[in-house]
């Protein structure tokens, strides 16, 4: 039985040793999608083959220099799966450069460009995994040609090695195989939705965060901060949040001022993702985000892991100025008497740069509030003009009278 045992163990050893160094033996590992612009820049590797790679310890470079990044450990890449990492690779923005995937000295994967393509445009191969290289909006983490998510996050399922034995022991047992931690990833589209600054006395100080994509993301080891350098410490938190929907953060002790702070939302590396800045607080309400298109906050009541409540000084559209109609006057001088008529104008009506009133008892600017004197000599100069008038168009029919018969003489 002995003779068995041994046997058995060294076949188990064999298979065990043939499983191990076949591992990676059917992994294809590609760059598969690459962002530039903006910071921080990100490269998706895409496992395209049937068997799981590890790539802790590898290099993403450019084209040259003496830094690079290293890909940090515990990067399993699953098949039919993608790995998305975030930092400064050294790629250009505004020349040629080349990224490269290097395991060791060995050369994986490299593609060569002339310059950036955009603010947040990727070079991407179209279909996943091919050769065939274009450029379009980021969507790293997903797959480019389904748009599904190619970021998987498996369950190990605990595994035990049992040993033939002729009798058992008694009191042994064996302890499951431990659940490692998630591998940290960095993903766009998470915003900072609502903020508790300053909480009710006993309460916590609380950050909501949306998730934007169409996929859960796994926030491993996520930094909550305020103002850079300020000297509070970041806050780290792990938050699954499924597509489309909220999770919060709450914090276990106070880092923000009630009077104004930043708010900032940094992944595994400390990168940037999201900030808010705000000038004031009141006491149990949350500031809240308006809009996922701009970086408007408002005060609200708390709407903790569900849609915003409205803002609680909403800005109301200014009302249109109320429209006065002024009651103008014309006077028609011919005769000793003044004939008033009423004109109603609006004043929206007039053209820009021509609202010009004339008060009741103004007439192209002279006023009609005078003595009888004044209404005598205007009378007067009025008759003169008429007789004037009437002076020339008689010497006129005379003198074409006085022609006419010149004219019949001759």
């Amino acid at each position: 039985m002995n003779i068995f045992i041994m046997r058995s163990l060294v076949v188990a050893s064999l298979l065990l040793g043939i499983t191990a160094g076949g591992v990676f033996a059917q992994s294809k590992i590609l760059i598969n999608e690459f962002l530039i612009d903006p910071q921080p820049q990100q490269v998706e590797i895409i496992n395209d083959g049937a068997e799981s790679a590890d790539l802790s310890g590898w290099i993403i470079d450019d084209s040259g220099g003496t830094t690079f990044y290293t890909i940090p450990q515990s990067s399993i890449l699953y098949p039919n799966s993608c790995l998305v990492f975030s930092g400064d690779f050294n790629l250009n923005k505004t020349s040629a450069d080349t990224i490269r995937l290097i395991n060791n000295t060995e050369l994986i994967d490299s593609f060569s460009y002339k310059s950036s393509s955009g603010s947040g445009i990727s070079y991407f191969r179209l279909p996943d995994g091919e050769n065939n290289w274009t450029t379009g909006s980021a969507n790293l983490g997903l797959f480019n040609f389904s748009k599904l998510s190619c970021l998987i996050t498996p369950t190990p399922i605990p595994t035990e090695i049992i040993f033939l034995s002729p009798t058992l022991t008694p009191g042994v047992s064996f302890e499951p195989t431990e659940i490692p931690e998630p591998m940290p990833a960095s993903y766009n589209n998470i915003f900072i939705n609502e903020v508790m600054v300053n909480p009710e006395s006993g309460g916590n100080e609380w950050v909501e965060l949306y998730n934007n994509n169409d996929f859960t993301v796994s926030l491993t080891n996520w930094y909550i901060d305020d103002i850079e350098n300020s000297g509070s410490t970041p806050k780290t938190f792990s938050l699954e949040i499924p597509a489309k929907e909220y999770r919060v953060f709450n914090l276990s002790s106070s880092i923000f001022n009630n009077d104004s702070d930043n708010i900032r939302l940094l992944d595994f590396n400390k990168f940037l993702k999201d900030s808010f800045e705000y000038g004031s607080s009141t006491q149990g309400k949350t500031w809240g985000r308006i809009d996922l298109n701009n970086d408007n906050f408002c005060l609200q009541e708390p709407s903790y892991e569900t849609t915003n409540n409205p803002c609680l000084n909403p800005t109301s559209n200014p009302t249109p100025s109320s429209i006065k109609t002024l009651t103008l006057t014309k006077t028609t001088i011919f005769t000793n008497k003044s004939t008033v008529k009423p004109l109603n104008y609006n004043v929206s009506t007039l053209p820009a740069g021509r609202q010009v009133y004339h008060n009741r008892g103004n007439v192209l600017g002279i006023s009609t509030n005078k003595t009888n004197n004044d209404f005598l000599l205007i009378h007067i100069l009025s008759f003169i003009s008429l007789s004037y008038s009437l002076l020339v168009v008689i010497s006129v029919l005379i003198k074409n009278k006085i022609l006419n018969k010149y004219v019949l003489a001759s």
